[in-house]
């Protein structure tokens, strides 16, 4: 795994699937739904995404918004 053991409570850490390419969905998240995560920085560059999810934007509606986008951009 590619994910570090400790991690913040506000900053989701998640594997990037096999094949998928790291810089094309996260631009395409950025410029449809104006949605940005982070790449993984250092061991994890290319490996991981940091998603973060805190204040005003932590919410449910948010975040099945981020996992629609995210779906329909990997396909």
């Amino acid at each position: 795994s590619y994910i570090p053991k400790n991690s913040l409570h506000t900053l989701n850490c998640v594997s990037i699937p096999e094949g998928v390419d790291d810089a094309r969905v996260r631009s395409r998240l950025l410029s449809e739904y104006s949605i940005e995560i982070g790449a993984g920085l250092g061991p994890f560059a290319g490996k991981a995404w940091r998603i973060g999810l805190m204040g005003h934007a932590a919410t449910q509606r948010n975040v099945d918004l981020f996992l629609a986008a995210l779906e329909e951009v990997m396909k």
